[in-house]
């Protein structure tokens, strides 16, 4: 990216006053993605007040644009002409602020599932859309308010609207997701060894809080989070190819050489049955998709034919060999 074709400073006016053209538009989003925030993420034992926040994220922020750049007659009034950028990172650290003092206007919750083998998409109060995988359930109240928070068991893509005023905040298990607007798939199943937060596009915030360990990392497009209940660790990662989330949010598994443990356990875990695979199989890999959305025994066709084995079924136990 040229760094120096645009001032930021300048773009995030325009952004606020809402004159921005595309292309602008486009550097100013890719360049508030390279923008080191990883510790303007709210920490209670450094940051108090929304003030404190605010503050670190002025200093943040002008320290990176370059005052040769800054209009002069601009300087004084850097906070306002820079707000459509501090905004987005001053409310991902609010939202957990919020969190403590703030509740949703409605306590009447909405509770949304899907069974084994279903595919649901939900519209949120607000518009945000919610794809929900298999054996998935939703929390939500019938009205956000200061914030809008949800809980989520299971794994669902979202299509979060932007609201710089009011953040959107995931709640799975012992993980926070904290967003303004942007589009990203969770993956947290209650018996799963692991859960996991992937950026399709945008920038997501996500929080750790237990007992033991309080963590939080930035991420962006093509990036995850990848949290471990066993052991503790919270590890972010790049995840190239973060977009085919938008075809696995209706059911349209593309494998490129995965093995067939990879496949039938994603088969278990989309259908909620049991697969058992025989052991001279273990060495083949499938190249190909799979739509989950239909019904088994068709996916298990398909599956099959490619591969050149057989299924059955026998005593509520599905067996290729």
């Amino acid at each position: 990216m040229d760094n120096n074709k645009y001032n930021p400073a300048e773009l995030a006016h325009k952004w606020e006053k809402g004159t921005i053209s595309p292309e602008e538009k486009a550097w100013f989003e890719q360049w508030y993605a390279a923008f080191n925030d990883e510790e303007v993420l709210i920490s209670h034992d450094k940051y108090t007040t929304p003030h404190q926040i605010r503050d670190n994220i002025f200093n943040n922020i002008s320290a990176q644009i370059d005052a040769r750049q800054r209009p002069v007659a601009k300087v004084i009034n850097l906070w306002r002409s820079i707000a459509a950028a501090a905004m987005v990172l001053f409310v991902v650290g609010l939202g957990l602020w919020y969190s403590k003092d703030s509740s949703n206007t409605s306590s009447q919750q909405v509770l949304v599932s899907s069974k084994a083998g279903q595919h649901r998409q939900v519209s949120l109060p607000d518009g945000t859309k919610v794809w929900l995988s298999p054996a998935t359930q939703i929390s939500y109240p019938e009205h956000f308010g200061n914030k809008r928070e949800v809980s989520l068991t299971g794994e669902a893509f979202f299509e979060v609207v932007h609201d710089t005023r009011h953040p959107f905040i995931i709640s799975t298990g012992k993980l926070k997701t904290v967003v303004l607007g942007t589009s990203f798939n969770v993956r947290a199943y209650a018996k799963a060894k692991s859960a996991e937060v992937t950026v399709v596009s945008g920038k997501v915030g996500v929080v750790l809080s237990t007992p033991a360990k309080h963590a939080q990392q930035i991420l962006v497009a093509n990036q995850r989070s990848v949290y471990y209940p066993a052991t503790g660790q919270l590890l972010k990662e790049n995840y190239p190819g973060g977009a085919h989330f938008l075809d696995q949010r209706n059911g349209l598994y593309n494998f490129n050489g995965a093995t067939i443990k990879a496949i039938t356990d994603e088969l278990q875990l989309q259908y909620g049955i049991t697969i058992s695979v025989d052991t001279s199989l273990t060495e083949k890999n499938y190249y190909g998709s799979l739509n989950t959305a239909i019904p088994l025994e068709q996916t298990l066709n398909k599956l099959c034919t490619v591969l050149e084995v057989k299924w059955k079924k026998s005593n509520g136990i599905y067996y290729l060999q």
